[in-house]
């Protein structure tokens, strides 16, 4: 069952805190999802996200998938931790046909200092287009100054 994006911040903060980078504005790309140990983020392409061919850039899929996989860790994540992607791995299985790129991202393990992520991302017609992990670097949340 879908959620609204309000309600994904509301219960997620590490959304509500990602979701404020201005990055995310800038793309055009949101929560749309999410439940503990997943999360759904969905981008509509725009010529702001196209290279120089007119089709959507291969940085921009990554940048989705590991913003994907971030979120998802973020669903389990405590209060103030600090996740860093590590390493990431990722492959195209189709070329993007539409503007609509989900990216859906699952926890597969999560570790005390490293955790494990993978992510799907789907076209507008549900068509799997790419696959990816990740590891990340859960660090703990920096001292009050």
């Amino acid at each position: 069952m879908s959620v609204s994006n309000d309600d994904i911040l509301e219960r997620y903060p590490a959304q509500r805190e990602m979701q404020a980078v201005a990055l995310f504005g800038d793309l055009g790309y949101r929560f749309t999802d999410a439940g503990d140990g997943w999360c759904e983020i969905t981008l509509t392409a725009t010529e702001r996200t196209h290279n120089l061919y007119g089709i959507v850039h291969g940085g921009v899929w990554l940048l989705v998938a590991d913003s994907a996989m971030g979120g998802a860790l973020g669903t389990v994540q405590a209060a103030g931790e600090r996740v860093i992607t590590a390493q990431s791995e990722f492959r195209w299985l189709r070329g993007l046909e539409g503007d609509t790129i989900r990216a859906r991202a699952q926890v597969i393990r999560r570790g005390r200092t490293l955790s494990h992520c993978s992510v799907d991302l789907y076209d507008a017609q549900d068509r799997h287009i790419a696959h990816g992990n990740g590891t990340y670097v859960v660090l703990p949340p920096e001292p009050n100054s």
